[in-house]
C-alpha cells in the first residue's frame, strides 16, 4: 500500500503474514475486497470465495462503508425501480430544503 494508511486487516496480515503456499491464508488485501464488492454482491465470485470477501469486510473498518453504500445503494435502486415512493416526511423536508437553497441564490 502506497502512502495510504493500513487497514487493520491488513496490518494483521502484515504482521502475521500468510500461512499458506499461495500467500493468502484465505485473507485478502483491502484492494482486492474493493475490487471484489459488485461481484460479491451479485453471488458472481469467480477465484475467490465469498467468505474470503465477507470475512474481510468484516472486520476491516475501512472497507466496510464501501460494502455498506453499494448495499443501501442497490436497495434503493431496486425500491425506485419497483415503483415506491419516498416517505411524504423526506419529500415535505426535500422541498423545504430545496425552498432554502433557491432562496439563497
Amino acid at each position: 500500500m502506497t502512502g495510504e494508511a493500513m487497514s487493520f486487516f491488513d496490518k494483521l496480515k502484515a504482521l502475521f503474514g500468510s500461512g499458506s503456499p499461495n500467500g493468502d491464508a484465505g485473507m485478502i488485501s483491502c484492494e482486492d475486497a474493493l475490487r471484489l464488492v459488485h461481484e460479491f454482491l451479485d453471488g458472481e465470485l469467480e477465484d475467490t470465495s465469498a467468505t474470503e470477501v465477507k470475512q474481510h469486510f468484516d472486520m476491516c473498518q475501512r472497507c466496510y462503508p464501501h460494502l455498506h453504500l453499494e448495499t443501501v445503494f442497490r436497495e434503493a435502486v431496486r425500491r425506485a425501480s419497483a415503483g415506491e415512493s419516498a416517505p411524504p416526511e423526506l419529500k415535505a423536508k426535500v422541498s423545504v430544503l430545496l425552498a432554502e437553497a433557491m432562496s439563497e441564490e
